[in-house]
């Protein structure tokens, strides 16, 4: 099989467009005696002359037009896949594949995503609803660039930045001592909330952890005789009058006067959290994560964060 070089080949192309072994030297700043040696092992190699000696010059013979047609057509391409490498390289192309929690849909991540995608169109972002937990796994297995979690989640060694606050609050039908007013409401301490019947929310999940870390740590024995798994089935128990409950913020405010529902912030430290955007590390990311990873952290500077009924 015979072997191609590039350069020889550019070198071909050269001289068949200047008409000129002097003149594609300069052009290629090689020296005029390397180019024909080159040509002439060119030539030996395929058995053909290529070029025709004219008193001023050369032009290819016809094997050598075919041979320059092709070799157009294989510069041309090494180019164009230079481009398309490069493009991927600095982020303008790429797949991306993004966890996140159900909270993070809430806030603006879909129009942040409808937003990329019209600034981006050759960069495809494959999102993902997962638990915090999931969305960390998918990272560290590499089956994820990058996660939106909760973050109190198990980030082990990921690194991570702020996407935004997103505190817990607590969760009342309308009317309830705990949220008097509910155009107002005022933050509630967790203690007092602890006093009524409480609606458990997916059992091992992270509200779960951190509503029983906070029990725990006060000494408060919480019984619930309803537990569910779903954020919605929450909000339905709720509004029917079966108790209280404890969801993120974004999971909260966008449905309150479309529901029989309340919501106020918890005052206790431990309840202002935060979503975060976890990653195996920058030096890991592919530019187009990073140009990703780096959009959705101005957007959500940009805009002040507010919940979207789902």
């Amino acid at each position: 099989m015979q072997k191609f070089d590039i350069v020889t080949i550019r070198l071909f192309v050269a001289i068949v467009r200047a008409g000129s072994i002097n003149e594609a030297a300069r052009r290629e700043h090689i020296a005029t005696s390397a180019v024909s040696r080159r040509i002439g092992e060119l030539e030996a190699m395929l058995g053909v002359k290529l070029l025709r000696r004219l008193p001023r010059g050369v032009e290819p013979t016809e094997e050598g037009a075919i041979f320059a047609r092709y070799g157009e057509k294989l510069l041309g391409d090494l180019n164009h896949l230079s481009n398309e490498l490069r493009d991927f390289n600095i982020g303008e192309k790429g797949k991306i594949y993004l966890a996140a929690v159900t909270s993070a849909i809430l806030t603006g991540l879909p129009s942040f995503l409808a937003d990329f995608e019209r600034d981006f169109p050759h960069i495809t972002v494959d999102v993902r609803e997962l638990t915090s937990r999931e969305s960390a796994e998918a990272v560290r297995e590499g089956r994820a660039d990058l996660a939106i979690l909760a973050d109190n989640s198990p980030l082990g060694d990921l690194a991570h930045d702020v996407f935004c606050d997103d505190p817990i609050w607590v969760v009342t039908p309308k009317g309830h001592p705990l949220i008097p007013d509910t155009a107002n409401p005022k933050p509630v301490k967790f203690t007092e909330a602890a006093k009524y019947d409480i609606i458990s929310l997916h059992e091992g999940g992270v509200i779960d952890d951190l509503i029983s870390e906070a029990a725990s740590r006060m000494k408060i024995d919480m019984h619930p005789h309803i537990k569910v798994v779903r954020f919605g089935s929450l909000r339905q128990m709720i509004a029917a009058g079966l108790g209280i409950g404890f969801l993120r913020k974004s999971s909260v405010a966008g449905y309150i006067g479309h529901m029989n529902i309340a919501g106020a912030p918890i005052a206790d430290d431990w309840a202002k959290r935060q979503l975060l955007i976890a990653h195996d590390g920058d030096a890991t990311l592919t530019s187009a994560a990073r140009l990703f990873r780096d959009y959705l952290l101005k957007k959500s500077a940009e805009t002040s964060f507010k919940p979207v009924l789902g």
